[in-house]
């Protein structure tokens, strides 16, 4: 009897993990809904971070690891962000969606008259993707998994949003 309940609470708690997480196609298409939305907005958040000449929205849980004039590393729990500014790039351009290699599967752009962004994920390892989000010349990537996908690029297109020059 004991052995019959082991059974079958492991297999409980399989079918809760499992249920609990997302596959890559539903946390790539989340992201690309916060990303749509927040491209095409007029509002986000405000900037509270300065850097070279720019100033940014940086959650607090963000701690920055290296900077340097064009690219700023940030850390969160062991998690790396990575957020490239190519000041001499317009925001409707598409140099660094044109340097993109895999444009298969995982890969989404939106335009205005004013700005192109970009949505693109390919595989890093075993249920890990790397993720590169950017609006002309502007980027940000972190490598992450399918369970925390939407929630890292909804942070990444919140900040390059906010970027401005001084």
């Amino acid at each position: 009897m004991k052995l019959v309940l082991k059974g079958l609470s492991f297999l409980i708690l399989a079918l809760v993990i499992t249920g609990c997480s997302q596959s890559m196609e539903e946390a790539f298409d989340k992201g690309e809904s916060h990303v749509k939305d927040t491209f095409l907005s007029t509002e986000g958040p405000e900037a509270n971070y300065t850097v070279n000449d720019f100033e940014l929205y940086k959650p607090d849980e963000l701690r920055v690891s290296e900077q340097n004039a064009s690219n700023i590393v940030f850390n969160d729990s062991g998690q790396s962000y990575i957020l490239f500014i190519n000041e001499f790039e317009a925001p409707n351009s598409r140099w660094f969606y044109n340097q993109i290699e895999n444009k298969d599967q995982y890969l989404r752009t939106f335009q205005t008259d004013e700005a192109f962004a970009y949505l693109h994920a390919d595989n890093y390892e075993e249920d890990s993707y790397e993720v590169h989000v950017g609006i002309g010349g502007i980027k940000m990537s972190t490598v992450t998994t399918p369970n925390q996908m939407e929630d890292d690029i909804t942070m990444m297109i919140n900040m390059i949003k906010s970027v401005e020059q001084k």
